[in-house]
């Protein structure tokens, strides 16, 4: 594939080999093994947790990577806030943020719009356009076969089973997941969010995550903890003064 050519910039490139280096990153086969490593990196740290190694190989890759285009002329900044707002949504994923997974996917699309528009360059013809198409798709298609022989191969690899943890915690043993919450059986509380039948309540002051027995029931209705199992806390709906309880079906 023959090397993309560099635009103008506002500022020369000296000496010629650092323009020569950061013309070869934007290379088809080192792009793709960037745009691969970058996200193989963020996918490691979100998912598995790799004490920051996953984020800080992901940053380096996609640093060289734009940081190339952006220095050869090929992204500006619509691409860069496209990136910061797809590597932001990716943060919210790796914090411990409730956004249910849209936070993930939105900063996957505009990451993989980013990298779209940087590969095509800024005036993009239809051959640009789908040599760009073809390098991003090259490097979904390393990532997932990366992902799937990691999954399927590293649980039996004599040398690297040591990366993921082989042993479990019975609750037979004495170990548990969370601490029992005894004290908020029989207290009352307010649901505030729907409960269908997941959802959060507040009882005592306190927000926690509750669950009901398949009832629905619907914010601001008055609940009781039935039973607290570590992290679960069951809880049914409080008739209200007047009232039948919900689901009594009368």
């Amino acid at each position: 594939m023959p090397l993309p050519e560099p635009v103008l910039v506002s500022l020369p490139i000296e000496p010629m080999w650092v323009a020569s280096v950061l013309t070869l990153l934007l290379n088809p086969v080192v792009a793709t093994l960037l745009i691969s490593l970058g996200i193989l990196g963020l996918l490691i740290e979100i998912k598995a947790g790799a004490h920051g190694v996953g984020l800080l190989v992901g940053m380096l890759a996609f640093g060289l990577f734009f940081g190339a285009s952006i220095l050869l002329g090929f992204a500006g900044w619509p691409v860069l806030l496209l990136l910061a707002l797809g590597l932001t949504g990716l943060l919210l994923e790796v914090l411990p943020v409730p956004t249910f997974g849209v936070a993930g996917i939105a900063g996957l699309l505009m990451l993989f719009t980013s990298i779209l528009l940087t590969l095509a360059g800024r005036s993009p013809s239809s051959g640009a356009l789908m040599q760009a198409l073809g390098v991003l798709g090259a490097s979904l298609v390393i990532t997932a076969s990366v992902i799937y022989a990691w999954v399927r191969h590293l649980p039996n690899s004599t040398r690297f089973r040591g990366l993921i943890h082989q042993g479990g915690a019975l609750s037979a043993e004495g170990f548990i997941a969370a601490p029992s919450r005894r004290e908020l059986v029989g207290r009352e509380g307010r649901a505030v969010t729907d409960l269908r039948p997941a959802g959060t309540a507040v009882v005592d002051g306190e927000r926690i995550d509750v669950v009901t027995e398949g009832e629905y029931i619907p914010a601001g209705n008055p609940v009781r903890v039935l039973r607290a199992e570590s992290y679960r806390h069951v809880v049914q709906a409080v008739a209200l003064p007047g009232k039948l309880p919900l689901g009594s079906g009368k």
